[in-house]
């Protein structure tokens, strides 16, 4: 016989740790409005780079196109540069 869960039973420590991991994975992903918000940049500069291979990785799901923080970061990060001026140059 089947195994049936209580569905008023609490979720287990591990359940919650895993819940709460999920949540805030879902929170921390963005629109390409989001993005372009966040950044400075167009929307159509983000659209255009799905399709032209620049801009931040993306996920694709069921037709919708998000953001993962994490990734914009690590793409911002990535086009840090260094000042070329010499030491004397104010």
């Amino acid at each position: 016989m089947p195994r049936h869960e209580n569905p008023c039973a609490q979720p287990t420590h591990s359940e919650s740790a895993i819940s709460l991991k999920r949540s805030r994975n879902l929170m921390n992903l963005l629109t390409t409005k989001e993005v372009a918000s966040l950044t400075g940049f167009s929307t159509s500069y983000f659209e255009k780079g799905r399709v032209y291979g620049y801009g931040p990785k993306f996920l694709k799901i069921r037709g919708k196109v998000l953001y993962r923080l994490t990734e914009i970061d690590t793409w911002v990060e990535a086009h840090e540069c260094e000042p070329k001026g010499g030491a004397d140059v104010l």
